[in-house]
């Protein structure tokens, strides 16, 4: 499941990768890639809840006119969703790991 959350006029895609009791994980991808469709391999042992999100340009999000590749904007997306998730673990692999 997917929703889409707006921030700085982009919709930010954030996905559930898996529902569940207790602290949720928010995964964030690497630089040029996408959240994936399922729970990673490396996180199957999460005992909560997993939300994955793209990043500003990247996967189901959208392009915003001019860039926004930035540290501060990709921190604000992950905010955005932390806002919408709640308190959460943050973890991720690549760019994905500096901005968590």
């Amino acid at each position: 499941m997917s929703v889409f959350l707006l921030h700085n006029r982009v919709k930010l895609a954030l996905h559930t990768l898996r529902e569940g009791e207790g602290r949720a994980l928010l995964h964030l991808h690497a630089l040029g890639e996408r959240s994936p469709e399922s729970v990673p391999t490396d996180l199957e042992a999460w005992p909560g809840p997993i939300f994955a999100l793209d990043f500003t340009g990247h996967g189901a999000s959208t392009v915003p006119g001019g860039g926004g590749d930035t540290a501060e904007v990709l921190m604000g997306d992950a905010d955005a969703a932390l806002n919408r998730i709640g308190e959460a673990t943050v973890g991720g692999r690549g760019l994905g790991a500096d901005i968590a």
